[in-house]
């Protein structure tokens, strides 16, 4: 839930209560494919003086949707609540006992920056809600009748925006009569105005009304129970039904009554009764629409004589208006709730005697002998829950407790709370964690009430029961009252049916044909004189009968009866055995002569094999039509985007999967009372089918294993709808799905939804979401043209269309294999066995496919031979099933390679990933049996056979491997990677003692170049290369082998060991990098530890650069100057391991100090050419701008000051680029030339001196260009001007001098 809001105006409490009351509303452009607001719609609920709103759309997740308003002291009114949209705004309107309220809110078109919103998810218009000024007296109004007093408030209610914007309310006031509040446009400054209409004595005695109270009840007759507005050209009607049954209409424009009719007028019977008697339970409803124009339906609550008329709006020449009677429709006689009146039907919600809900609709035209449809409304859960003896109570009752579409999350926290008798709030629980708080709250309970240390499991298992049933008994009160329905809203675009209720909204799904047939009640069936199932009437008729006795057949079937053929298929036992243990059991008790009934029945359906034929052909899902998962092509961006969020909300997610859910559990049943109803006419025999032996044949050996393949089928779906999906933690799915991606499968994505915590995620949704919704949409649009005939989105076709193909994906015997791909994909692997397991007696579809993902479930859960064993079996399936054809193939290969080795080279690549050495060798070894004719898998397979043998220490396999590779080249890389490993190993005795048979020279070969190469002090190959040749009696080549080494190598090998060594003892950790390092790679590792002086002594052995150790030096001395104290430890660590140079001071010297003193030490004794190591560390410090010390700047400008200022502009450094220009040309004049290292000032008897005037003019030129140097650049041109006046009188007393 989002924000709490409070609005308070001030108001009394009025000492109200009115019922619990929601309605709904849908947006104009709803049922448009590329509108912002398609499949988008508003509900809300109301309860005392709280009102909330909650925005969802079937397309994206809203964001800050819901809301929750509380006008203290204020009860909201039943129906009170109105929602209109305008160009730019949302409006609601809401009236309470005492107030009237309006909110403006942001049009969803208006909210995003282009109507092409690609985001998986939206803001609701709810999000800024919480910046209104919900006290504004501009947007809210106390009724002057409520202020002071304890009135029953308005008894109706209704509200619309004018087109010039204002905002009204029709209030049904408690004195009779209506008054019509108007708050002025909301972005427009004005009054609010208030006028009363109602009619004065004189027309009241005409009209025929008594202006007295009914019967001595205190409220005046013309009370407007039910309140509906329409506007029609330049007025706007209000239609109020009153308390005396009649019908009044009056014109807001001329604010008088213009019609009167009485209701009881259209009663055939029973109306004079009614006529004294208050109508205070009377409906009533509007519609118009451009085909039947405007009518009113209304509804006239009579004991045991309610009806509903239907009337139609009709304007005479002269502008006078009447009503016509188009029909009188007769309710049932349960409670009625709310209804809808729409273009065609009329839609009723009731509450039967046992509180369940109905729901039904009837054309008010065309109806068959007022007959109305039947909707399948979900049955609660059920209200005890059976356990069989082999069954644990708790899990028994867990399984129903945490179904996905039995209880709601807020019905078990509801009853844990009660049941935990304290204030300990859930709400922040997930799924699982609730659920774990449920079994732990009642274990402790449990334990608690025991008293006994001793008791017989049965006397627990009933302890268990007691314990289970009670809780289960709350959660089921909680259900109930949240379950309780309070409205209907029908969508006008896209015709979706969705009952309010007072936690959720359910939503109305179309029912297909042969569920229709088997869930209608015996009052609807027996109407019926044909389906659409069948063809011909006849066929229709047999149909009929059939699923009557289906029908009648399940009504003898105990709870015991009905687990057993649960258990069988869950277990995988024989559905056909199972139902005709049940038949027996059946034909054991009927007393009755039931079956005997049912029977005779079957007598009268002509051609019951043509019957049972049909109704497996509407069952059976199978088809032969290839999956095309590719975008659609030849249409607009704005199209594929649209099409690319069409029903992709959790919302619609969930709804979709559980009308699977529901879909499967009804068929599963059918199938199983026709599995038992095809034994009775085995029973039967000849007596049922005249044509003898080849009917009953065709039923034994045909129909029953059809309809047995029928049942476990759904059984599967409806287990899949049911599973919850795992919560992977991050590492491990990250790792799985690189696993994975060695594939190259596709582009799958792990589980990501925005749904609550406390609302689960089933495995189907999760199908749905990322794989199956883009393919379902795409099929469903392929041959659409959307730019002609934007109104596509009609809920019954398009949803049908969906849960079709939904489970056509899912279906196990269709060529489709995405579902279990996709929980492959998404590592939910125990979900993956189970319906691996499902499916494994009775399909004969992607068996290979199926041993493979399997296989992943055994490698994910570490049984790896299992897992071999089941990619070894799938492998014979490679070339006949799309899956595993599509995991062979890659781009990268070669038509020429053979399939079945394209997968196993696949399968290599998984199990490396993995790193399971000893099964890729397994594999390889059967792989290569597929590679009889092709030399370049083998010996790809050969190599991968040596490395994993030479990698797991199997040197003599290794070198086994080798030799049987048919490649030369690879033969070769194998021979040079064993005499390298077995070196760096040592095992140097099984390197010698191998035969190397036609590989003799290739070995001597590869151990003299390594020799030449590799560092004598890491591994001695010329040792290695004598022993080989002492071992096969070769002394000539020893002699060869003999080389003498210069004392300069033995040194500079020695210097870089001990260098190693050095590096080792400082830094552990670097020691197995250090190893195989260069020269240049250990200066770079022992500048990293701060061994500058074994650096240096490094680089002058092996004649490299210094730059690198100054650089490094540099760096650290920044880092211990930025970094205080932080760093001492360390840095005291590695300045002891290098020779400081000694001085005597008084000072406490810190470790910054001393590296700074190392630096110049260095500097000192190791000048460069140019200053280059000067410069370097200059350049160094200015790069992360730190200013050089004044002993380096000054070291510098006696080197090299041109260089030094150099280097100041390199790095805009200008203010010092200045101060060194200036210094300098007094160092020429005279001042300070000790100092840069000038020998004789300027004069004229002095040699030649000249300053960098390129550099000069580009500091010039850089101070010029800015206000804030302008000072530095006078003082810097005043200086120049007075060294060239000087300069040139140097030059004139020369040139005199000579």
């Amino acid at each position: 839930m989002g924000s709490i809001l409070h609005a308070g105006v001030g108001a009394h409490s009025s000492g109200v209560k009115h019922a619990d009351s929601a309605g709904g509303f849908s947006y104009e452009d709803s049922g448009k494919l590329l509108s912002v607001t398609s499949n988008r719609y508003i509900h809300w609920s109301t309860s005392g003086d709280t009102v909330q709103f909650v925005e969802q759309s079937l397309d994206t997740n809203l964001l800050n949707n819901a809301v929750r308003l509380r006008i203290p002291h204020c009860p909201l009114l039943p129906g009170g609540v109105h929602i209109q949209e305008t160009l730019n705004n949302i409006l609601i309107l809401f009236a309470t006992s005492q107030t009237v309220h309006r909110l403006v809110l942001p049009h969803p078109m208006h909210m995003y920056h282009s109507d092409l919103v690609t985001e998986l998810q939206m803001q609701s218009i709810f999000t800024d809600i919480g910046k209104l000024n919900l006290k504004d007296p501009a947007h809210s109004y106390v009724l002057s009748f409520a202020q002071g007093s304890q009135s029953t408030g308005p008894s109706s209610t209704a509200a619309w925006i004018s087109p010039q914007g204002e905002a009204l309310f029709a209030l049904g006031s408690p004195l009779g009569g209506i008054m019509i509040i108007t708050l002025p446009p909301h972005d427009q400054e004005g009054t609010v105005s208030v006028v009363e209409l109602k009619q004065s004595s004189v027309i009241q005695r005409i009209a025929g009304w008594m202006p007295t109270a009914i019967r001595g009840d205190q409220s005046p007759s013309d009370l407007a129970i039910s309140l509906v507005v329409h506007q029609l050209e330049d007025d706007t009607f209000v239609f109020a039904l009153c308390q005396d049954h009649k019908l009044r209409i009056w014109s807001i424009k001329l604010q008088m009554c213009l019609l009167v009719t009485d209701m009881l007028e259209y009663m055939p019977v029973g109306g004079g009764e009614m006529r004294n008697s208050p109508g205070q339970a009377h409906k009533l409803r509007l519609c118009f629409s451009s085909t039947t124009g405007l009518c009113l339906a209304v509804y006239l609550a009579v004991p045991k004589r309610s009806q509903f008329c239907v009337l139609q709006l009709v304007a005479n020449e002269n502008s006078r208006y009447s009503l016509d009677h188009i029909s009188t429709l007769f309710s049932t006689q349960e409670t009625l709730v709310d209804f809808v009146l729409t273009a065609t039907d009329v839609w009723g919600l009731w509450l039967d005697d046992d509180n369940q809900t109905v729901v039904k609709y009837i054309s008010f035209e065309h109806n068959m002998a007022g007959m109305w449809n039947q909707v399948f409304v979900q049955p609660s859960p059920p209200e005890e829950v059976h356990t069989g003896e082999d069954q644990d109570p708790r899990e028994t009752y867990l399984d129903i407790l945490f179904s996905p579409v039995r209880f709601s999350a807020a019905a078990i926290v509801k009853a844990l709370q009660i049941y935990k008798r304290g204030t300990e709030r859930h709400f922040d629980l997930s799924w699982e964690e609730l659920k774990k708080e449920v079994v732990v709250t009642l274990e402790n309970e449990l334990q608690a009430s025991v008293t006994e240390y001793e008791f017989s499991q049965e006397d627990y298992r009933l302890l268990q029961v007691e314990f289970w049933s009670k809780f289960y008994a709350c959660c089921l009160q909680y259900q109930e009252v949240l379950s309780n329905p309070l409205a209907l809203h029908v969508s006008p675009a896209t015709a979706m049916v969705c009952i309010l209720k007072k936690e959720f909204v359910s939503f109305l799904l179309p029912c297909f044909a042969v569920d229709h047939l088997y869930l209608s009640s015996d009052e609807y069936f027996f109407s019926e004189e044909e389906t659409p199932i069948a063809e011909d009437s006849d066929m229709s008729r047999d149909i009929l009968l059939l699923v009557q006795c289906l029908r009648q057949l399940n009504e003898y079937l105990t709870e015991d009866m009905a687990y057993e053929m649960e258990k069988a298929v869950e277990n995988l036992l024989s559905p056909e055995k199972t139902s005709e243990k049940i038949f027996e059991a059946l034909l054991a008790s009927d007393t009755e002569t039931g079956i005997q009934d049912v029977a005779n029945k079957l007598l009268d359906v002509r051609n019951p094999i043509g019957a049972m034929n049909l109704l497996l052909r509407e069952l059976d899902l199978e088809t032969d039509a290839e999956t095309d998962s590719r975008p659609t092509t030849g249409q607009s961006l704005r199209v594929r985007i649209s099409l690319s969020q069409l029903y992709g909300s959790s919302v619609a997610s969930s709804l979709i999967c559980q009308g699977v859910c529901q879909t499967s559990m009804t068929r599963m049943l059918l199938c199983r009372d026709l599995l038992i109803l095809q034994q009775l006419y085995l029973h039967l025999g000849d007596t049922i089918f005249p044509a003898g032996g080849s009917q009953l044949l065709q039923l034994q050996q045909e129909l029953i294993p059809r309809c047995s393949h029928l049942l476990c089928t759904y059984h599967l779906l409806k287990q899949m709808s049911l599973t919850l999906s795992s919560s992977v933690p991050l590492d491990i799915l990250n790792t799985d799905l690189q696993h994975l991606s060695v594939l190259e499968l596709s582009d799958s994505t792990a589980p990501a939804t925005n749904r609550s915590v406390l609302s689960p995620q089933t495995v189907l949704e999760l199908f749905y979401q990322n794989v199956a919704r883009k393919v379902i949409v795409s099929q469903i649009f392929s041959h659409q043209d959307m730019m002609a005939n934007e109104s596509v989105l009609h809920w019954p076709q398009m949803i049908s269309s969906v849960l079709t193909l939904l489970c056509q994906f899912l279906w196990p015997s269709n060529p489709s294999f995405l579902f279990p791909e996709c929980l492959m994909g998404n590592c939910q692997y125990a979900q993956l066995q189970e319906y691996v397991r499902l499916i494994g007696p009775w399909c004969q579809v992607n068996v290979g496919s199926c041993r493979f993902v399997l296989g992943q479930c055994y490698l994910a859960n570490g049984e790896g031979q299992k897992a071999l064993h089941c990619f070894q079996e799938a492998a014979a399936e490679v070339e006949k099933e799309e899956f595993l054809m599509k995991l062979a193939g890659s781009d990268d290969e070669t038509g020429t390679t053979a399939p079945r080795l394209l997968y196993y080279n696949k399968v290599l690549r998984l199990l490396e990933d993995i790193g399971l050495p000893e099964l890729v060798i397994h594999s390889a070894t059967l792989a290569i049996s597929e590679a009889v004719n092709d030399e370049r898998s083998q010996a790809a397979l050969w190599t991968r056979i040596f490395k994993h043998h030479l990698d797991l220490g199997h040197n003599t396999q290794a070198y086994e491997a080798l030799t049987q590779n048919p490649d030369p080249s690879r033969q070769l890389d194998c021979l040079r990677q064993l005499v390298v490993v077995l070196c760096e190993r040592a095992q140097l005795r099984d390197l010698i003692q191998f035969s190397f048979v036609n590989l003799h020279d290739e070995v001597v070969g590869i151990i003299e170049s390594r020799a030449r190469a590799v560092d004598l002090m890491t591994h001695n190959y010329y040792e290695l290369l004598y022993a080989f040749h002492i071992n096969r009696h070769n002394y000539r080549k020893v002699n060869q082998q003999i080389d003498i080494l210069e004392l300069k190598d033995l040194e500079r090998d020695y210097i870089l060991a001990r260098s190693r060594l050095t590096l080792a003892q400082q830094d552990p950790s670097s020691a197995p990098i250090a190893g195989g390092a260069s020269s240049v790679e250990m200066v770079t590792l022992l500048v990293q530890t701060g061994l500058f002086d074994t650096a240096l002594m490094l680089c002058q052995t092996f004649n490299l650069s210094l730059t690198p150790v100054f650089e490094g030096l540099t760096f650290k001395c920044i880092n211990l100057q930025y970094k205080g104290d932080q760093d001492q430890t360390e840095a005291w660590n590695w300045l002891a391991a290098n020779q400081l140079p000694s001085v005597i001071t008084t000072k406490e010297c810190s470790a910054t100090d001393e590296a700074w003193r190392l630096l110049a030490y260095y500097l000192e004794n190791h000048p460069s050419q140019n200053a280059d190591y000067h410069r370097c560390v200059i350049s160094k410090l200015l790069s992360h701008s730190v200013p050089p010390p004044d002993w380096l700047v000054n070291a510098h400008k006696v080197i090299d000051a041109a260089a030094l200022l150099r280097l100041y502009l390199n790095y805009d450094q200008l203010q010092s680029a200045s101060e060194l220009v200036l210094e300098y040309v007094d160092a020429m004049l005279g001042k300070g030339y000790q100092y840069f290292g000038i020998e004789r000032p300027l004069s004229a008897t002095a040699s030649l001196v000249w300053l960098p005037y390129t550099s000069i003019d580009q500091l010039l030129r850089s101070l010029s260009e800015s206000q804030i140097n302008e000072k530095m650049y006078k003082n810097l041109k005043d200086k120049l001007t007075e060294y060239h006046r000087l300069v040139e009188q140097s030059s004139r007393h020369k040139l005199m001098a000579r």
